[in-house]
This record gives C-alpha cells, sequence and structure tokens, in this order.
C-alpha cells in the first residue's frame, strides 16, 4: 500500500485546544460541518479518521479472522437504547471518550 500526501499545512491551536481543518482537507475526505470524527494518539501524531460503524463493524470482522480465539462478545441493542451499542463498540476498541 502506498501512502500519498496530498496536503501539508501548517495550522494553529486556539487557546481552548480547537483546531480548523483546512477547507482543502475537508474536501479531499468529504468532512462536513455535522460529521463525527474518532481521534487518535499514535506515538507522537494525532490521527483524525471518518466516524463509520460499518468500519467498526469491518474490524471487529477482521479481528475474528486474524484472532479466532478471542472472545469477542457481542450484544445487540434496538429500540431508544441503541446508542449503547456505539459506546460499547468505542470501548472495545479502546476509546474511551465519547460525547
Amino acid at each position: 500500500m502506498e501512502l500519498v500526501v496530498r496536503f501539508v499545512e501548517l495550522i494553529k491551536v486556539d487557546n481552548q485546544g480547537r483546531i480548523v481543518l483546512p477547507k482543502e482537507v475537508r474536501q479531499a475526505l468529504g468532512i462536513d460541518g455535522n460529521m463525527e470524527l474518532v481521534c487518535r494518539v499514535v506515538g507522537s501524531k494525532i490521527v483524525l479518521e471518518r466516524f463509520s460503524a460499518d468500519a467498526i463493524h469491518r474490524a471487529f470482522e477482521e479481528l475474528k479472522e486474524i484472532a479466532p480465539s478471542l472472545d469477542l462478545d457481542t450484544i445487540k441493542v434496538e429500540g431508544e437504547d441503541k446508542h449503547i451499542d456505539r459506546k460499547y463498540a468505542f470501548r472495545k476498541i479502546g476509546i474511551r471518550s465519547i460525547n
């Protein structure tokens, strides 16, 4: 897999820790104003990814194939409490803080 660097821009962090993603970056990744992003720290890097429940499900399927001996318990939530499923999925992949 070849990584292609499309943009290199210097961005500033304000006093409250906020940043603005440059328009070109938002357009290239299809990020709009109401989209949720997953923020991870990998070494000394911040990785922002578009949130996708499908991507989480695919990751779990890949994990089952790679390590079938792991006990990957799953729950099915329906109705008003369906947000629990999302929080559960985030906890399973190591993301602790969800708004």
